[in-house]
């Protein structure tokens, strides 16, 4: 996998200040502007899982929200973010949110998970 490739791939679909930095073997994490209401920014790692590639947050977005009240039983908000994840093609593993990129669209399966990503945070802050 070429870096210089899949960053142009992400600037392309997504906005151009996105950067790809090698961690370990086939492990990229991405350096992207989106930010959580309060400033920090939404964690995005790139991996490769036998011969496919994900996506993930490594549980972070959940772990960021759950610094507030996210209770999933209160009202319909576990029903709506659950139909943003399947809307988004977002599987929730036991926190960690993943995105399967499918036939090499890295750039397609990068733009869906960053808009997954932004609306479970949006959704959960406000209801």
């Amino acid at each position: 996998m070429d870096i210089k490739s899949l960053e142009k791939e992400f600037r392309k679909k997504v906005c151009n200040e996105i950067e790809l930095f090698p961690e370990g073997n086939d492990r990229f994490v991405i350096s992207a502007p989106f930010t959580f209401e309060d400033g920090d920014f939404l964690n995005v790692v790139l991996k490769k899982n036998g011969a496919g590639w994900y996506f993930t947050d490594e549980g972070h977005t959940f772990m960021h929200l759950s610094y507030g009240d996210l209770d999933f039983g209160r009202s319909k908000r576990k029903e709506i973010i659950n139909s943003v994840l399947k809307t988004h093609y977002l599987e929730n593993d036991s926190g960690e949110l993943k995105c399967i990129v499918e036939e090499n669209y890295f750039g397609d399966a990068f733009y869906t998970f960053i808009q997954g990503l932004i609306k479970v945070t949006d959704i959960a802050a406000k209801i």
